[in-house]
């Protein structure tokens, strides 16, 4: 099932009426295609919620529920973007509820994410999404790239793949 902005909001608030239910309160670190789509409008839909999220187990279990109740996917919800974070990187405030705080991985932030990641093949969004990120920054330059994703990843760790990407895209090392 696609997420699509509007599935996107009401799962965040489904899951802060969860969260309310319980009494806990509940920290939501969004990055990947669900930024794509409700902060940059990049594209329609995204498969699930790319996240990190405290109290982690409580905010896991809540989801569940949300997915059990109301027929959505049950890893709508997913944490295994964890192994891509870097302890340098910077969110902003998207959406206060009651019981969640949600925020949104920067746009320079999600660019080194996205080329740390970066995945080839029909269904991934990878390469348009760091197309997308590279004009939404105005980033004209293949060392200016480099520049800020190595302010979150040292540049070792970032595949060939995606640097020939860069290139092309920018038109090569200057």
């Amino acid at each position: 099932m696609a997420l699509d902005r509007a599935n996107i909001r009401k799962l965040l608030e489904l899951l802060n009426a969860e969260l309310r239910q319980t009494g806990i309160a509940g920290e939501l670190y969004l990055v990947g295609g669900a930024v794509m789509c409700i902060v940059f409008n990049a594209r329609e839909s995204t498969k699930d919620l790319d996240a990190f999220f405290e109290p982690m187990e409580a905010v896991r279990e809540a989801a569940r529920r949300v997915a059990i109740g109301h027929d959505f996917p049950e890893d709508w919800l997913n944490d295994a973007v964890k192994g891509f974070l870097s302890e340098k990187g910077d969110y902003k405030s998207f959406l206060e509820l009651s019981n969640l705080k949600v925020m949104t991985a920067s746009a320079e932030y999600l660019l080194a994410m996205k080329c740390l990641a970066m995945r080839l093949g029909a269904e991934f969004h990878d390469e348009a999404d760091i197309r997308y990120l590279i004009r939404y920054l105005n980033i004209d330059k293949y060392q200016v790239a480099l520049d800020t994703i190595s302010r979150y990843y040292p540049l070792e760790l970032i595949p060939q793949k995606t640097l020939y990407a860069l290139e092309e895209i920018l038109g090569g090392p200057s």
